[in-house]
C-alpha cells in the first residue's frame, strides 16, 4: 500500500479476540542451574542431585523470591518460609521419587512440544497430597509450591518453585493436592 491509499480504521476491522490461559509464575533456583552446569555438563562431584525430590508449600508468592533464595524461618528479603515450619499440624513435605512411571509417586514420561517460543520438554509428577491437617499449621497460607531435598521443614536446597492458583489457608481436616509439571524450553 502506498501512502496515498485510504486505510481502514481499526473500528471498521474485525478485531481478533485474544485468548488467555492461566500461567502461574515459576522460578528455577540457582541450585537447579548448578545441577545442570556442574553435575550434568561438568561431571563435578562437588554437587549431586538429592536422593529424592521433596514437594513443599511456601507462604510466599514466586514474585517475592530470587534465584538465590533460601528456606528460612526468618521472613526477610527473598527468604522463603515453609508452611507449618513452627507448628506443622499434619503438614509434611511429600516425596516424589527419582524415577519414571514406576508405580510410586514419581515423574511421568516426558513429552516434547515443538511449538516455536512456547514449546519444550516437560514432565508432570504424580499428584501429591498435603494433609489432612490436624489443625491450622503455623505459619499458614500457601501461596506457592517448591521442590527441595530432605524432610526437615525450612531446611535444605530450593530447586524450583511455582505459584499456586490462589492463597490457601488450612484448618483441621483440610487437604491440598498439587501436581508439579517441569518444563524446559
Amino acid at each position: 500500500m502506498n501512502e496515498f491509499e485510504p486505510t481502514m480504521h481499526l473500528h471498521h476491522q474485525e478485531v481478533p479476540q485474544e485468548r488467555f490461559s492461566e500461567h502461574n509464575a515459576v522460578i528455577v533456583f540457582q541450585r537447579m542451574s548448578q545441577l545442570l552446569t556442574d553435575y550434568v555438563l561438568g561431571a563435578s562431584g562437588t554437587i549431586t542431585p538429592p536422593t529424592d525430590w521433596r514437594a513443599g508449600l511456601a507462604t510466599l508468592a514466586v514474585s517475592t523470591m530470587a534465584r538465590n533464595s533460601v528456606l528460612s524461618v526468618t521472613v526477610s528479603g527473598t527468604n522463603v518460609n515453609e508452611l507449618g515450619s513452627t507448628t506443622p499440624a499434619g503438614y509434611a513435605r511429600q516425596v516424589i521419587a527419582k524415577s519414571i512411571n514406576q508405580g510410586a509417586i514419581d515423574w511421568g514420561t516426558s513429552t516434547f512440544d515443538n511449538t516455536p517460543s512456547t514449546g519444550g520438554q516437560s514432565s508432570a509428577a504424580d499428584q501429591v497430597t498435603f494433609g489432612a491437617f490436624s489443625g491450622a499449621p503455623s505459619p499458614n497460607g500457601a501461596d506457592s509450591w517448591f521442590l527441595s531435598d530432605g524432610a526437615t521443614l525450612n531446611a535444605g536446597q530450593l530447586y524450583v518453585a511455582g505459584d499456586t492458583a490462589a492463597e490457601r489457608i488450612f484448618a483441621n481436616g483440610d487437604t491440598e493436592k498439587v501436581t508439579i509439571t517441569i518444563k524446559a524450553g
